[in-house]
């Protein structure tokens, strides 16, 4: 319950930022802080893949994951955006890949190894570890950073699973992109 209330926190935290405005107005003297950006604020490219395509992956995953056709995809439960995501991100297309990741996030936060998506369907979902390699394909090193570091806060991958060389990869690519080291001449 606690990671649950800390993750909201933590992803509520830019989208409920004063506005620069109502923070000049309160303090006048105070110039207007800017919120980090977290995986959730980067610049947005174009899918990737023809709409056909995305419409047919995105039927088979509805009926992988038990979906009715009729639902409209926001009603969704969160492992259908997860598995979505991870598809468009096999498939190429980044952006639609972390929309739907992202989108899972918005529904389940809290990682979990081994979890129970429906009947006997269990699988890890770690989300924050997913975004970080879409972000990283994107060449999104500040969203990156933030992803590991959520994905690190949440216990997501620890020391002994498989991902964690990645994880540790990832971090270190996005801080040699955020923080290059200065040849000397």
């Amino acid at each position: 319950m606690v990671l649950a209330v800390l993750l909201s926190l933590l992803l509520a935290a830019p989208a409920a930022a004063t506005p620069p405005a109502a923070a000049a107005a309160k303090s006048p003297a105070a110039a207007p802080a800017k919120p980090a950006p977290g995986f959730k604020s980067f610049t947005r490219r174009p899918p990737v893949l023809p709409e056909a395509e995305y419409e047919t992956l995105k039927k088979r995953v509805m009926e992988r994951c038990n979906v009715s056709p009729g639902i409209a995809p926001g009603q969704a439960p969160w492992y259908y955006h997860y598995e979505l995501g991870l598809e468009l991100a096999k498939k190429g297309d980044p952006q639609r890949a972390l929309d739907a990741l992202i989108e899972a996030v918005d529904k389940k936060p809290e990682p979990q190894r081994n979890a129970r998506l429906y009947g006997m369907w269990f699988k890890d979902y770690l989300p924050y570890f997913e975004i970080a390699r879409v972000h990283a394909s994107l060449g999104n090193w500040e969203c990156v950073d933030d992803a590991v570091t959520l994905s690190q806060k949440t216990l997501e991958v620890g020391s002994g699973d498989k991902e964690q060389r990645d994880l540790l990869d990832l971090r270190s690519e996005a801080q040699a992109h955020l923080h290059p080291v200065k040849k000397k001449p």
